[in-house]
């Protein structure tokens, strides 16, 4: 009675154990390719970088002067800051992919543009918001309408433009705020669509 047992419970460690060595085996192999695929980015040469898509700020588009809040003025002041600077959405590709792509060397440079592009993001939301809380409501619309044009990955800025297209009797434009929300990573899409589509 005994005998079935172990010689089972022998099968399942064997079973257990060649399991155990295949994942390893596979979680080595997939490091191996990792290291090879950086050393070969760290070798990659400096590539010219002046041509890529960088976003460009309207400053003389924007309602800039008409919210008079301490907090309105200091997002035009950083905004203008910006402009001044180059910027880059880089959010889809990895440190190695920009050093594959455009050199290692390059890497310091397009993770400040990057980070840039996320700066900027925080401020157009922001300043979106506070244009509508503030009832500068066709203005909010104007900068979040901007914000969708640069590709900015936050669900909260489509949802925010939305409730403003319902409230101003525009909802045929959540359309097509539907059809933008490919720019945004694919966890935030999916939910975002299925919350825009319930608006209409």
């Amino acid at each position: 009675m005994l005998f079935p047992f172990l010689a089972l419970f022998i099968i399942f460690l064997l079973i257990l154990n060649l399991l155990r060595n295949k994942a390893m085996h596979a979680e080595e192999e997939k490091e191996t390719a990792f290291w090879e695929r950086e050393s070969l980015a760290n070798q990659t040469r400096k590539k010219d970088i002046s041509a890529l898509a960088y976003v460009t700020i309207p400053l003389d588009e924007l309602p800039f002067g008409i919210c008079h809040l301490p907090e309105c003025q200091e997002i035009e002041e950083k905004i203008t800051a910006l402009s001044k600077d180059k910027i880059l959405k880089l959010s889809d590709l990895s440190n190695t992919d920009l050093k594959l792509q455009y050199g290692a060397a390059n890497l310091p440079l397009l993770s400040k543009y990057d980070a840039n592009f996320t700066e900027l993001s925080n401020l157009i939301f922001r300043y979106g918001e506070l244009l509508k809380e503030n009832n500068f409501i066709n203005e909010a619309i104007h900068v979040l309408e901007y914000g969708v044009s640069i590709k900015i990955d936050m669900s909260k800025l489509f949802l925010l433009l939305a409730n403003l297209y319902l409230n101003t009797n525009q909802a045929e434009k959540i359309n097509s705020l539907i059809d933008q929300t490919s720019c945004l990573s694919p966890l935030l899409q999916t939910s975002t669509k299925q919350q825009l589509e319930a608006m209409l």
